[in-house]
């Protein structure tokens, strides 16, 4: 299982499963343009290569809620980093810059 993998299971017993971390990079496109979802033990980080990918980002931000809620319901923390210049938190509480760029996501506070 490589770096990943936590063998300090304090449940021991029949049935229970062995602790994971979930890391790894998935790499696409928006647009035509680059995108990163960097996964590791402090969450996930969502990369854009321009601030014009970001703002086109704000199209599926409705589609997204039911993932994003399942996300701040478990936990996870989610950035968004923009040109390797501003990074900002989506969850689990989103900056005053992404609530009102995208107002959908203050609902999930």
């Amino acid at each position: 299982m490589g770096a990943a993998w936590n063998d300090e299971n304090s449940d021991e017993g029949h049935g229970n499963a062995p602790k994971l971390i979930v890391a790894g990079r998935l790499t696409g496109s928006l647009d035509g343009r680059p995108v990163v979802i960097e996964s590791d033990d402090a969450g996930l980080v969502l990369t854009v290569a321009t601030f014009r990918t970001a703002w086109g980002m704000r199209r599926f931000v409705g589609s997204l809620l039911p993932a994003l809620g399942m996300l701040h319901y478990s936990g996870v923390p989610v950035r968004l980093s923009v040109a390797g210049l501003v990074t900002v938190n989506l969850l689990p509480r989103p900056s005053a810059l992404v609530r009102f760029v995208a107002p959908g996501l203050a609902h999930l506070v």
